[in-house]
């Protein structure tokens, strides 16, 4: 998986694809996405909006900052991921951590 794709292409042709689906997973997320191929996006997936934004967004409900290696296992990996990151320091979260066990939602749009 590219991250640069995946935040650039094809999530967005996701959610263009399948808004209900996307406006189910619900909230706003702010990517902070270190090492290769990473950078700064942010989500937003509500029923009245939805769509991927390159750079920061300080409104987001949910902040993740991840490295891009651990991006990819959280996204395609097992949904439990995101706890033995976050336990390890790998994954740090601000804000809602509620929302962080839909992020693997997003990638199955």
């Amino acid at each position: 998986m590219n991250v640069q794709r995946f935040f650039n292409e094809d999530l967005p042709a996701a959610l263009r694809r399948n808004p209900t689906g996307a406006a189910e997973i619900g909230g706003t997320y702010q990517f902070r996405i270190s090492g290769p191929g990473g950078g700064e996006w942010w989500v937003e997936v509500t029923r009245t909006k939805t769509g991927v934004w390159q750079g920061y967004w300080p409104g987001a409900q949910c902040e993740l900052a991840i490295d891009s290696a651990d991006f990819k296992s959280l996204v395609t990996g097992d949904p439990d991921m995101a706890d033995a990151l976050a336990t390890t320091g790998r994954l740090v979260v601000m804000g809602s951590k509620s929302l962080v066990a839909r992020v693997g939602m997003l990638s199955q749009l």
